[in-house]
């Protein structure tokens, strides 16, 4: 019977749409209380990992989205920011009294947004399906970009752009297709993309230095807590019940490929090695 129930159970748990809710972002959510889920900017690039607070992490983050808010020009018109998370930068652009209206797939960063800060209008949708009459001067990708496919973007964003209009992208690339960790768009299809689609770059700035400090805080904690206390509860498990030990050993094993996935792709060498942080200003070139 309870064979059974766990064969139903998996069944009703087939289906995880990471996109109307992402496990990782729900989990940096609960650690940083700034409503900001990106790596930040940190001026000091140098910086060690053992002198970096949660404080600091946090202002690096305030300091990200100033970089972005450094490029808009259009400030009369309206902003909207994709892919927002829990409402962190746009938070920051309202309180400068700018116009800015916030799209994300997440029910659970919609809740919140609608809690926190109603005062701003949300989408609940994909980009790619999103279903409006308006139109921005300043459309924001931070960190989004990545999860939608690039045709699809660039054809949402004309629709959508007014003329002369200002594209702000931040997020990394992949400079090659090596590695384990195959997140990014490859830095060679965007370029590519952006000639495509008539689009000419006004502003690019490589920050990868400047987030590299994030990536080094979390290797540092995972080294000094995070696999420690694993293999402490592994062990302890092992003898306290051997067991139950062996039985488990297949999700033991699924749970130590998830782990070298998800930590390739904050190596500080392979990030390094595979990709760029990169800040593009994007306008539309004149017929």
């Amino acid at each position: 019977m309870n064979w059974w129930r766990a064969s139903q159970f998996k069944k009703s748990n087939d289906k995880y749409d990471k996109s109307s809710y992402d496990l990782e972002l729900n989990l940096y959510s609960k650690l940083l209380k700034n409503d900001m889920l990106h790596y930040g900017y940190f001026q000091n690039p140098d910086i060690k990992p053992e002198d970096i607070s949660i404080k600091q992490i946090e202002d690096a983050q305030v300091l990200y989205s100033q970089q972005i808010i450094n490029q808009i020009k259009r400030k009369n018109e309206s902003i909207l920011d994709v892919g927002c998370g829990m409402g962190g930068l746009a938070k920051i652009i309202n309180e400068k009294n700018l116009n800015v209206e916030v799209l994300t797939p997440n029910k659970n960063q919609i809740d919140h947004i609608q809690s926190k800060y109603p005062e701003l209008k949300f989408y609940h949708s994909k980009f790619e399906d999103m279903n409006t009459s308006e139109s921005y001067g300043t459309v924001i990708h931070s960190e989004s970009l990545q999860y939608i496919d690039l045709d699809e973007a660039f054809k949402m964003v004309e629709i959508i752009i007014n003329s002369g209009g200002q594209w702000i992208i931040t997020d990394y690339f992949r400079i090659n297709s090596s590695g384990i960790n195959k997140s990014g768009h490859k830095l060679h299809d965007f370029l590519k993309k952006v000639e495509e689609y008539g689009w000419k770059i006004t502003f690019q700035q490589d920050i990868t230095g400047n987030v590299m400090p994030t990536l080094k805080f979390i290797n540092m904690y995972a080294e000094r807590f995070l696999f420690p206390l694993k293999h402490f509860a592994f062990e302890k498990l092992r003898f306290k019940n051997a067991k139950l030990f062996f039985m488990t050993k297949l999700i033991r094993d699924s749970m130590e490929r998830k782990i070298h996935k998800e930590m390739a792709s904050v190596d500080i060498k392979q990030f390094q090695n595979e990709k760029k942080y990169l800040l593009f200003v994007l306008e539309k070139k004149s017929n």
